[in-house]
């Protein structure tokens, strides 16, 4: 006679199946795996060596660092562009793969657990800095993490800041103006860079917010339905349902993140080759400064590479403006989050961060005579 089949022991994890928490085992291991990945294997192994080098090797490129392709002996203006759109995409590989990976990520996570939208703008904003500081990506790796922020309806100052934190906070850079240039330029850089975070970032998004209709929307966008189910999943058909999700997120940001990161190759390749940076250095001006800083705002350039284009211009006598001209606004926008907002956001944010840096950079560039 066969014994009655004993009911199956649940484990228990804070009094829960521990079945509900297998999405969220799932969604922390893929982020710690990919920081992990990231942070050790590639960026600050990288930014540790753009720190050694600092003031001892020259850049080839004022938007590249790495250069998988060289010019021939005698290249035309086609080779040069061609060889700098190479070298662009290559400098960016490892960033904007991770920056694709994370976006993907925040925004398949808000999907599960939509986020709670708080008030306090400072308070997400300081959010922002602390995640984006050590996130240690450029300002264009971080468009598509920004954009899985503001696709998953957290808030956009947040995803702003963590965008302008990124590139300037991180430890090794501010390192590396500090060490690679007089005090001076570290002073006005992050001053600025107070300014922009802490007074005009919450300002901006606090007069957008109020040219937005109210909470209709909000409620639905942030209403995801929450499975209730969720307990009684085994661990392949979570893995199955977050992996599905996942693709799907990542093939969204790939079809929009990647013309735009090739586009803005070519752009900015193209725009290096026709500058007359040689004539305009030899002249101080507002007009050569101001028309510099229109261009300069919009060029992605790799982390850290602001610092090693200012150091370099610095060491060869360019006149100061233009050094702190340079460093302010490589680096801190550009073309790529400029359309990221262009066209998820708002035209007027989008087009209102533009000026303000431009303005940003200008006045920079006067202050900095002040000091030297």
């Amino acid at each position: 006679m066969r014994s009655p089949e004993l009911p199956k022991r649940e484990v228990l994890l804070a009094g829960k199946n521990i079945r509900c928490f297998y999405r969220l085992f799932i969604l922390l291991s893929f982020a710690a795996i990919a920081l992990a990945l990231f942070w050790f294997g590639s960026r600050y192994p990288s930014l540790f060596h753009k720190a050694a080098v600092l003031g001892h090797h020259e850049v080839s490129s004022f938007i590249w660092t790495e250069e998988i392709l060289r010019l021939p002996a005698n290249p035309s203006f086609f080779d040069r562009v061609t060889v700098s759109i190479a070298n662009w995409v290559w400098s960016m590989r490892i960033g904007m793969s991770f920056g694709l990976t994370m976006g993907a990520l925040f925004h398949t996570v808000f999907q599960f657990y939509p986020p709670k939208l708080g008030g306090n703008l400072y308070l997400n904003t300081l959010k922002g800095i602390l995640t984006g500081a050590p996130a240690g990506v450029c300002v264009n790796c971080a468009v598509p993490i920004a954009c899985g922020l503001t696709r998953g309806k957290a808030n956009i100052e947040s995803a702003l800041s963590f965008m302008f934190s990124s590139p300037t906070l991180n430890f090794v850079v501010v390192s590396m103006i500090f060490t690679g240039l007089p005090t001076a330029f570290g002073i006005v850089q992050y001053s600025m860079m107070a300014v922009v975070l802490l007074v005009f970032v919450p300002l901006i998004v606090h007069l957008y917010n109020r040219s937005q209709p109210k909470p209709v929307e909000q409620i639905a966008a942030c209403g995801l339905p929450i499975n209730l189910q969720e307990c009684e999943k085994s661990l392949f058909e979570t893995l199955k349902e977050i992996s599905s999700a996942y693709i799907k997120n990542l093939w969204h940001l790939i079809k929009s993140a990647v013309p735009l990161m090739l586009g803005a190759a070519v752009i900015s390749s193209i725009v290096m080759e026709l500058l007359p940076l040689q004539a305009i250095f030899s002249h101080v001006n507002f007009a050569a400064i101001a028309g510099l800083a229109m261009i300069t705002v919009l060029l992605p350039i790799p982390i850290a590479l602001d610092v090693i284009v200012a150091q370099q211009l610095y060491a060869h006598g360019v006149p100061a403006p233009y050094v702190m001209l340079f460093l302010a606004t490589l680096g801190t926008f550009s073309i790529l989050p400029m359309s990221y907002l262009w066209t998820e956001v708002s035209k007027r944010l989008a087009l209102s961060l533009y000026a303000l840096f431009v303005i940003l950079g200008i006045a920079a560039s006067y202050a900095i005579t002040v000091f030297i």
